[in-house]
Formats: structure tokens, sequence, C-alpha cells
């Protein structure tokens, strides 16, 4: 028998005691062997690394207690079936009817997964969609289908949640306001479509976005400014601009002579 096999046992009885473990207890329990082996017998006994604290962590599948989601959490450390966070995120929005928001993935796993989303969206692992103030996070397989669906699930509830829906907004209103739109500048447009969007209550950002036309993230921006009273008195016209500014006069009325005039040179020297 070879050496770490005496210690086996040792760290299985620490595991069920503990739960879970850090690797360096666990190098410690089984003798300090070399890394690989430590590795080969997490393996053998059916071993799972965290996915939250940068996989520090150790337990054992027969110890977790995954829920329907096949996610664990014991003292703040996060475990998954599916294995790591990228696994885990993969896994999770590929079996959603719907797709996934970044707020939704964050808030089941309980760590940040904005880094993770970037990568896997980059590395054409995933897809996504802008819906509302959100990127919406799709299957590259079965995208198109989680898109409708969640797209006629958001409809359905604004249409619950609100009493002033989009459909409910007089024609005459909507022209109303796209055409006052014109006539307003950049920044006056997007504080009067974020009061509008207060105005609105729940969901207030997209239902604007759609009856004025805009991207919705122009909605929130002037939402967010009003709330933070982020509003200052700006002048419309650019520095420089304008006509230009008359030349000092004498009190009698003629200019001003210049230094070269003064001296008898010509000013165009």
């Amino acid at each position: 028998m070879r050496p770490e096999e005496y210690h086996t046992p040792r760290l299985v009885e620490l595991l069920e005691r503990e739960r879970i473990l850090t690797f360096d207890r666990i190098v410690e329990a089984l003798g300090r062997p070399a890394r690989i082996t430590v590795f080969r017998k997490l393996a053998q006994l059916g071993g799972r690394a965290s996915y939250s604290h940068r996989g520090r962590y150790q337990t054992l599948d027969r110890i977790a207690e995954y829920d329907k989601n096949s996610l664990w959490s014991f003292r703040g450390v996060h475990f998954s079936r599916h294995g790591t966070l990228l696994q885990t995120i993969v896994y999770l929005v590929e079996h959603s009817m719907q797709g996934c928001f970044a707020s939704e993935l964050q808030a089941l796993l309980q760590v940040r997964v904005h880094n993770a989303l970037a990568h896997l969206y980059g590395a054409k692992l995933l897809d996504r969609d802008q819906l509302g103030d959100q990127c919406l996070y799709l299957s590259v397989a079965v995208g198109n289908e989680q898109l409708e669906r969640r797209s006629e699930a958001i409809r359905q509830a604004l249409k619950r949640e609100s009493p002033t829906g989009i459909e409910e907004v007089p024609e005459e209103v909507r022209e109303s306001m796209r055409w006052l739109l014109t006539v307003l500048d950049e920044k006056q447009r997007r504080l009067y479509l974020g009061l509008e969007s207060m105005r609105l209550g729940h969901g207030g950002d997209l239902k604007v976005s759609r009856i004025a036309g805009v991207n919705v993230k122009t909605v929130a921006q002037g939402r967010r400014q009003l709330l933070a009273r982020n509003i200052t008195a700006e002048r419309i016209r650019e520095v420089g601009a304008g006509r230009p500014p008359l030349k000092k006069k004498r009190g009698n009325g003629t200019p001003r002579p210049t230094d070269a005039s003064r001296h008898g040179r010509r000013s165009d020297e």
C-alpha cells in the first residue's frame, strides 16, 4: 500500500466532520503528497471544488446538499454539481426557458458574474440581446426561442402590473410626445424621457423607449439624473460661438490704435 493510502480515511473523516476544507488542509491531511496525487485522490473520492473563493475549498458530492439547480452553499462558500462558475453559468443559461439576465444569475449564484459573462460571450459560448435596460444572455443553440418567450413574458407583465400600458396610451398622445422631442435639445430630451418614465412607474424605461422610439439606456440615464438631482444649467451655445465681439473704441468713437500703429509700423508687417 502506498503511503498516501494510509491517510485517506483521515481525510474522509475530516471532510465528513467539517463538510468543507481548504485545499491546503487537504494536503496536510494526506501527509503532504505531490499536488497531482491530491487531485487524483479527490477525484476518486468524488471531490468538488467551490466555484467561489477561487476554488480554494473542497467538499465531496455525497456531502453537499444540492438544491434543484444543483447548487449548494455552506458558510458562505458556494459549490455547483456542474463544476466551475463558467460551466455553471453556461448550464443555467442553456437550460433556461427564457434566458437569464445578469442580475438573475448573480442572485442565484451569490457571486459577481459580469466578468464571467463577458468572457463567455466573447468566446461565443453564450449569445446575448439587449432587452430593456439589461442584456439577456441566451443559449447559442436555442437563443431565438428563449428571447421570444422572455419578450412575451415581459409584455404580459407590463399589461398586468401597470394601468398605463403602452397600448392604452392614445395615439395622439404618442404623436405629441414624439413631436415635442424634435424641438428639444439632447439634454432636454433625455430629462423629459426620464421624467415620463418616473411618472409611469415600474417598467417605465421600457415603455417610454417604445413610445418614443429611443434606446432604453437614454431613458434610464435621464431618470437617474433626475433622481440624483444631477442637473446643471449649461449654456446651449458653445464657447466661441455666435457673433464675434466688436473692437473697443475710444470715447470719441474712433478705434483704439494698435501697438504697431502707435509706433508708425504697418500692422501687417
